[in-house]
């Protein structure tokens, strides 16, 4: 159980940081500065990454709160 509540974790952290890069490219195209579109190209697995994340920590904190 411990392995697993390290990797939605980690899925978390990882989407976050997918995020942050999203957010940071959504800026510099506003602004018009060329920056790099690999956040833009997997925008969409990006997002699902982090729900998986979210709902696998939630899950994790309920299951350690039960028991």
């Amino acid at each position: 159980m411990k392995f697993l509540e390290q990797v939605f974790n980690w899925i978390f952290i990882i989407g976050v940081v997918l995020l942050i890069g999203r957010i940071v490219t959504m800026v510099f195209r506003f602004l018009d500065t060329p920056f790099i579109t690999f956040f833009t190209d997997y925008s969409g697995i990006s997002f699902i990454i982090l729900i998986v994340g979210v709902i696998g920590t939630e899950v994790m904190k309920r299951n350690k709160k039960a028991v």
